[in-house]
């Protein structure tokens, strides 16, 4: 699993496998998820194979219609593409998994999800690797030819009836789509550790929610709003971006920094690594 290298610090990873488990939560006594699965001694790792412990049971969600008895998934942040290379590595490390743990390869699949489009990779796999890719969902395609079933998936593609948890995983969320993020908190929140998804999401869409409390609309939706980001560890880190946004506004007016500095609460220090910054 790549290091997350967002600006912002957010956690991508972790919210990756908190959405994966909401999507398929109905399936929750069915599957296993092993996390940053070792294949060697060393840093070797897989993100994470979904084990469907009852094979014969049928997951009936469009990201798991492939699935087979072990599943792995590879996650590529929203700041990283999904690249030739990255597509060999993973479908290299699949094979060692297989090998190491004498695996029938007809039980294996492989999954990637990804922010962005890989048109290079797919027309690679065409031409050169003489698979055929067929979309069989919109943003899911499956990957035939290859010695085990792949599927990639276009998070920014997949529609919002089912894959909602996994469309959220972005900064582009709408006020419509946080308040389902905000709903799935309250109904599967004592099922599901959901800390790690709601900070990526409430960080990334930081400004769209302050909007959303701003309005005011909905006196009570506010206030568990506010609640909720108190309770995953967020308020203090909420209110520094509040300031920050607000100084880069007096900033872009022309107020002094000085004056924004008192009024913000900001260090001057601060400010000017924040403002001036490329």
């Amino acid at each position: 699993m790549e290091a997350d290298k967002s600006k912002k610090g957010i956690q991508w990873h972790p919210a990756f496998v908190v959405a994966l488990q909401g999507l398929l939560i109905d399936y929750s006594d069915v599957l296993e998820y092993k996390l940053e699965h070792p294949l060697t001694t060393g840093s070797m790792a897989i993100d994470i194979i979904v084990v469907k412990k009852r094979p014969e049971i049928a997951v009936k969600k469009q990201i798991a219609e492939i699935f087979r008895h072990y599943n792995i998934m590879e996650y590529k942040t929203p700041t990283v593409s999904l690249s030739i290379n990255e597509f060999h590595k993973s479908y290299a490390r699949a094979h060692l998994y297989k090998a190491l743990d004498n695996i029938d390869i007809e039980r294996l699949t492989l999954s990637f999800a990804a922010a962005s489009y890989p048109r290079k990779l797919f027309r690679y796999l065409r031409e050169t690797f003489g698979c055929a890719v067929e979309e069989r969902h919109p943003g899911i395609y499956w990957v035939s030819g290859a010695m085990m079933p792949i599927q990639i998936i276009n998070i920014k593609k997949l529609s919002d009836d089912e894959n909602l948890w996994l469309r959220s995983l972005n900064r582009n969320l709408t006020g419509k789509n946080l308040l389902w993020a905000h709903v799935m908190e309250k109904k599967h929140g004592s099922r599901l550790d959901m800390n790690a998804w709601l900070q990526a999401v409430f960080v990334a869409n930081h400004k769209a929610i302050k909007e959303i409390i701003g309005k005011g609309g909905n006196r009570m939706l506010t206030t568990e709003f506010c609640k909720t980001i108190e309770e995953i560890g967020l308020g203090e880190i909420w209110r520094q971006k509040g300031k920050l946004e607000d100084a880069q506004a007096m900033f872009a007016e022309g107020d002094s920094l000085e004056k924004i500095a008192r009024i913000t609460g900001i260090s001057q220090k601060t400010l000017k690594t924040e403002l001036f910054k490329k």
